[in-house]
């Protein structure tokens, strides 16, 4: 089922008009940071962005925050029950955690994860605490791509699926803003073979529009033709396969063309990227990745200054991750480039 944001999409398209200035409205800046002293507080601040009301959650998906690849897919998973994402260790919940677990109030739990990532004794705790938990876990990360993707008991095929590296995987958390608000599983591949888990799925599923997410370096051509692709979203980089997502996220999703997100580029702050896909596809606001050193990168700050024009002061420059993730240096050059 389609989020509201696609009919807020189309009512922003018709306000707009025809008419668009020559560069971003003054004063607009990437000035709304949401972040915490760690990946689990940072989760926590989205997740407190999506949910406001106390008490108000109904579903809340869980995973390790530092074993984030079993999570690549909890973005759609989360989309399904309108759910934000939080991050727990292996053995014990995070007091920050379980903090807003409390606050939530959520009746069902979703684990994303064996219990190698996500331990047994939690899932017992949450049990033992009235709430419904389910866990989705495979063999491997293909395997729980799978299951999760198949979560969906409507009995309906999804209208697009993506398939990404499970490898490489700042290609699928790009997309994790349009699945959350789009009900679009992602599956995972290896390079040069799918695993049988996806191919079982994407024939489970019943989906004929399969986007294939990056270059042919992540998913090779003979992979997109097995496993039936029927576009290709990609880059020379995970910059600018960010950015080919973003484009067809407003060019056919209807996000929000006033606003953008930056995330930290690297590995090690993926963990920020799969948080704020919650909060992203429900204001409808694509991804864009930093650069691997801590700047802007020479990709994303094209993308800003191309796009200059749609900017105003109804949007927002939105910012995921605190300054080790995202130094104030790169917010400061995004501003910079769409003035």
């Amino acid at each position: 089922m389609k989020k509201s944001l696609v009919t807020a999409g189309v009512a922003l398209l018709v306000g707009l008009g025809t008419a668009v200035p020559a560069q971003a409205a003054p004063g607009f800046a990437f000035d709304d940071r949401i972040s915490g002293p760690d990946r689990f507080a940072t989760a926590v601040a989205a997740s407190k962005l999506l949910v406001p009301d106390d008490g108000s959650a109904t579903d809340l998906v869980v995973v390790n925050g530092y074993a984030t690849v079993d999570g690549l897919t909890a973005s759609y998973l989360a989309g399904l029950k309108s759910a934000p994402i939080l991050y727990t260790d292996t053995g014990s919940v995070p007091a920050v955690t379980a903090a807003e677990i409390d606050r939530l109030g959520a009746e069902n739990v979703w684990i994303v994860g064996g219990t190698n990532r996500v331990s047994q004794a939690q899932e017992d705790a949450w049990k033992d605490a009235g709430k419904t938990v389910t866990r989705l876990a495979g063999a491997d990360r293909y395997e729980t791509a799978a299951l999760v993707a198949e979560a969906d008991d409507s009995g309906l095929a999804p209208e697009q699926v993506f398939i990404a590296s499970g490898t490489s995987t700042a290609d699928a958390l790009a997309a994790g803003p349009v699945a959350w608000a789009r009900n679009y599983p992602i599956l995972l591949t290896e390079a040069g073979s799918l695993p049988a888990a996806t191919g079982e799925a994407l024939e489970e599923l019943g989906t004929t529009n399969r986007v294939v997410l990056g270059s042919a370096a992540s998913v090779s051509d003979a992979v997109y033709a097995q496993a039936g692709g029927t576009e290709r979203l990609a880059g020379q980089n995970r910059q600018e396969t960010a950015a080919k997502i973003a484009d067809d996220a407003i060019a056919t999703e209807y996000f929000d063309t006033q606003s953008v997100a930056l995330v930290g580029g690297t590995d090690a702050t993926a963990a920020d990227a799969l948080a704020a896909a919650p909060v992203a596809g429900s204001q409808g606001v694509p991804l864009l990745f930093t650069g691997f050193d801590g700047s802007l990168g020479a990709s994303t700050s094209a993308y800003l200054a191309a796009h200059k024009a749609n900017y105003t002061t109804s949007g927002t420059g939105w910012i995921f991750g605190g300054l080790p993730s995202v130094p104030q240096a790169a917010v400061d050059a995004a501003t910079a480039a769409v003035q």
